[in-house]
């Protein structure tokens, strides 16, 4: 087991990829926590997108989740998914926290 305590500052953007892990199975994860204040738009401008498909809990706040196809309201509890290399942005409406998790095909 292993703990990994985290301190949140709500007047500031935080990401913390707390760790990786390499499977014998074609998959590697990366996972992390974020704390968004209100107002804050991820990326600042444009769209990104990431080689593995990302799964996003809500823990609390308003989040618009922007893609090409438009925007989605999520709030606290909500479970997001977004595919591997599909372009979104997100917009903090009301400060939030969100656990995340990228699930990577490895590449032989």
């Amino acid at each position: 087991m292993q703990i990994l305590p985290f301190s949140w500052d709500e007047a500031a953007l935080q990401i913390e990829n707390l760790g990786e892990q390499a499977f014998a199975a074609p998959v590697s994860t990366t996972f992390g926590i974020a704390s968004f204040p209100a107002g804050v738009r991820q990326p600042a401008e444009g769209f990104v997108t990431h080689d593995g498909m990302e799964v996003s809990f809500i823990l609390d706040g308003e989040f618009e989740v922007e893609t090409p196809q438009g925007v989605t309201l999520v709030t606290k509890d909500s479970l997001v998914t977004i595919p591997a290399g599909e372009p979104h942005a997100t917009k903090t409406i009301t400060p939030g926290r969100v656990v995340y998790f990228l699930l990577t095909e490895n590449k032989e």
